[in-house]
């Protein structure tokens, strides 16, 4: 004969046992499917339609709403059988939790909704919250409320780990690529400048941030000629980089063919123009130095202009055309010359010069440069620099450099400079 199956009272010990391990086999399940869809790289939207399903289907929880941080700001992640207002930021409500906690009705028309939040915090900044509704209060809904808030802590440390990791991802490939930008100018600015017995260069090149905007090049032409030249590209990174690139290439192609300096100018200005359409723009200044004929022909597009000193003179180098690569066509282009027959001096630099101040906000002008220049003339060009740059350190005293900061120096000697100088 049968025995019959025992008949436990509702309500009793074995059915509280029953119903633990029915919540403990849902908490553990959901936890391996979650694990299995995050290693599997299911996508966020994927992630919080699991999460929704466990909590309102398998929870039997009417009403929910999942607010998430992303990108320093809250939103509503996923939510269920909720109202919200067009306009109205819900979300921040979220801080208001500490740890899981009865909502009090009558805090606010979102909250109404709701019977419990169970915030979750990572590193003790708050990362999400769960709202929970409809609710009815009985010996199981603590158990409930115990399983809801060990799988919104998984899933909401899983996705900010996942959030850190993606951030990290990209912030190693943002620096691959300043890194590459970096070796990119590198190559493209010359190591070692020349100092001859008759004329000589020197730089100055310190950039504000990682990857510059600033341009100085040297190009020997043949014994008695050469060309210098100075520029600021628009922009920063990797565009004004591979802007750079570009406009070196092409520089290079054509001062090496012999083309006058206006042919130069005017393709380089169409070659700029039809990569950037006009959104990205260059200032260049260019010399050529011809020391047997003792005489400097330049095109100053847009630079800030350089300073011409000389013993008895001093003046600025304006002459020449729009900037580059602002219009398909320059509209005009004139070229500048200057006599040197005798010692001069070439002073040429970007605006990272020009705007920097002091403590009383006043700016390092061209009248002041001007006035350095005519005191420090007779000195090197290497010694020009130095010189410079100490004073630049004393004017502006403990404020930063504002941008990039780039200065070339070109120094050609005369015969009685040269004889004067081997009799010191």
């Amino acid at each position: 004969m049968e025995k019959s199956p025992k008949i436990y009272p509702a309500g009793s010990r074995i059915d509280q046992l029953e119903h633990e391990l029915h919540l403990k086999k849902l908490q553990m399940n959901s936890l391996l499917a979650i694990t299995q869809a995050i290693n599997n790289n299911v996508n966020e939207q994927g992630l919080y339609a699991m999460y929704r399903s466990f909590i309102t289907w398998d929870l039997a929880i009417p009403k929910l709403a999942l607010c998430i941080m992303s990108n320093n700001k809250w939103e509503i992640a996923t939510q269920k059988n909720i109202s919200t207002e067009t306009g109205v930021d819900y979300p921040p409500l979220s801080i208001k939790f500490k740890e899981p906690a009865k909502i009090k009705k009558g805090t606010h028309p979102f909250l109404d909704q709701f019977d419990f939040a169970i915030p979750v915090r990572h590193k003790n900044q708050p990362i999400a919250c769960a709202f929970l509704g409809g609710m009815e209060e009985n010996e199981s809904t603590y158990d409930k409320i115990q399983v809801i808030t060990a799988i919104t802590n998984f899933i909401a440390v899983a996705l900010e780990n996942k959030r850190l990791f993606r951030a990290k991802l990209e912030q190693e490939l943002i620096q691959k690529e300043f890194q590459l930008a970096t070796e990119i100018q590198e190559m493209l600015l010359p190591k070692n400048l020349p100092n001859k017995k008759n004329f000589e260069l020197s730089k100055i090149y310190r950039q504000h941030s990682q990857v510059g905007g600033d341009y100085y090049d040297y190009f020997p032409l043949d014994d008695n000629r050469f060309a210098f030249c100075i520029a600021d590209v628009a922009g920063k990174g990797i565009s004004a980089a591979l802007l750079m690139a570009n406009f070196q290439a092409v520089l290079r192609g054509l001062i090496f063919q012999k083309s006058t300096l206006k042919e130069l100018v005017f393709t380089l200005n169409h070659s700029i123009f039809q990569v950037t359409k006009g959104e990205r723009f260059i200032t260049f200044f260019i010399g050529i130095i011809d020391l047997a004929q003792s005489k400097l022909t330049y095109v100053n597009a847009g630079h800030i202009p350089p300073i011409f000193a000389q013993a008895n003179r001093t003046k600025t180098l304006r002459k020449g055309c729009l900037i580059l690569g602002a219009t398909e066509e320059l509209p005009f282009v004139q070229i500048g010359e200057e006599t040197i027959d005798e010692t001069s001096l070439i002073f040429s630099f970007t605006d990272g010069v020009t705007d920097l101040t002091n403590n009383e906000g006043q700016y390092l002008t061209e009248d002041k440069l001007i006035h350095f220049t005519n005191i420090n003339f007779l000195l090197s060009s290497k010694e020009f620099n130095d010189s410079l740059f100490q004073y630049v350190q004393e004017f502006k005293g403990n404020l930063p450099f504002p941008d990039d900061f780039t200065v070339l120096t070109c120094k050609v000697k005369s015969n009685e400079y040269l004889t004067s100088d081997q009799s010191t």
